[in-house]
């Protein structure tokens, strides 16, 4: 905390200047657990920075793979347990991002991932307005030794695409980071492990993660949640049993639960389903009708308004179907690649 404040008095200049590219950090492997060790500390006093170490398995896709990484990394980890597959795309967690705090993503062992999926992960890095940091290994030039033909492919790739910075510039870019929201105080490692003691009453948001269009204590929830797994002591699994725990507790309002499908993966069910509390005809809306960040429908020539705690799940189904290349006279019913006829690549 002394750093952080010492920084912002002596500078008013933004801490992060965005690179052009992904920012890769290469190190030798012998300084790369002390880079990931110290990075992470200083990355998880943060809620809008995600950290990624690739599920790399040979018998599944390596983009689907990602797909439910990337979602795991930045919070959204649902209320029930996920299907075990992901999609050939990053369409999912992008809306997610692009309607979510996240603004950093920081990927370890980048080496692992082909350098096709990087470039996806690029795009969606672009697209969703976000920086990415990748961490990279290196032996006397040869990443890993593993697979030449490979590591060639992907230092090309790294030399045309990213930005390269040296790892004490890094760490000590991260170190003097303001916090975003000091008053926010995340709960220690060990409550996540404790039972939601259904008798007491739900913590109180802080003022800084409250918004007009969900619960301030829902989102400090989530900022923890994010923070946690950044920090590596937190698994997707226990979040989803804490964010299922508040979701059933009976002080839980209805902004509440609402606010807690941000953290599902399911972008259709609660769009649709606040489409259909809005208005009966409602669900059979195009995206011409809808207003980009779900604040109104529009039915028969009138505008009707949204509440506001349902705007969001409208606004993520909307963007869910532009990203997947739907046009504004289609209808907001549907999701990604779903298309009469095409077997869907899962």
């Amino acid at each position: 905390m002394t750093h952080t404040t010492t920084h912002r008095a002596a500078s008013a200049a933004p801490w992060h200047t965005p690179a052009p590219g992904p920012i890769a950090v290469l190190t030798h492997p012998n300084r790369m657990r002390n880079l990931m060790r110290t990075l992470r500390a200083h990355a998880s006093r943060h809620d809008d920075t995600a950290w990624v170490h690739p599920n790399v398995n040979q018998h599944r896709d390596a983009l689907a793979n990602l797909g439910q990484d990337l979602l795991d990394a930045i919070g959204v980890v649902g209320l029930t347990q996920p299907r075990a597959h992901g999609e050939a795309h990053l369409l999912r967690p992008l809306t997610h991002i692009v309607h979510g705090p996240i603004r950093h993503v920081i990927v370890d062992d980048a080496v692992l991932l082909p350098t096709d999926v990087l470039t996806e992960l690029h795009e969606t890095a672009i697209i969703g307005r976000t920086q990415l940091w990748i961490l990279v290994d290196t032996a006397d030039g040869d990443i890993n030794s593993r697979n030449q033909r490979k590591a060639a492919a992907f230092l090309e790739w790294v030399n045309d695409t990213c930005t390269p910075r040296r790892p004490d510039t890094v760490e000590q870019q991260w170190r003097m980071r303001p916090v975003d929201h000091p008053g926010c105080q995340a709960p220690d490692a060990a409550w996540w492990l404790e039972p939601l003691q259904l008798g007491q009453p739900l913590p109180v948001g802080c003022a800084h993660h409250a918004n007009d269009l969900g619960s301030g204590r829902i989102d400090c929830l989530l900022a923890w949640l994010r923070c946690a797994l950044t920090a590596g002591h937190l698994a997707p699994g226990i979040a989803r049993r804490r964010l299922a725990e508040y979701a059933e507790h009976p002080a839980a309002t209805v902004a509440d639960r609402w606010a807690l499908t941000a953290a599902g993966r399911d972008l259709l069910t609660p769009g649709a389903d606040a489409l259909r509390l809005t208005h009966p005809t409602a669900p059979a809306a195009t995206l011409a009708d809808v207003e980009t960040d779900g604040s109104s429908v529009r039915i028969g020539g009138d505008l009707v308004a949204v509440a506001p705690e349902m705007r969001l799940a409208i606004a993520r189904l909307r963007t869910s179907r532009r990203l997947a290349g739907c046009l504004k006279h289609e209808p907001m019913y549907g999701l990604f690649d779903q298309l009469p006829g095409i077997e869907r690549r899962r």
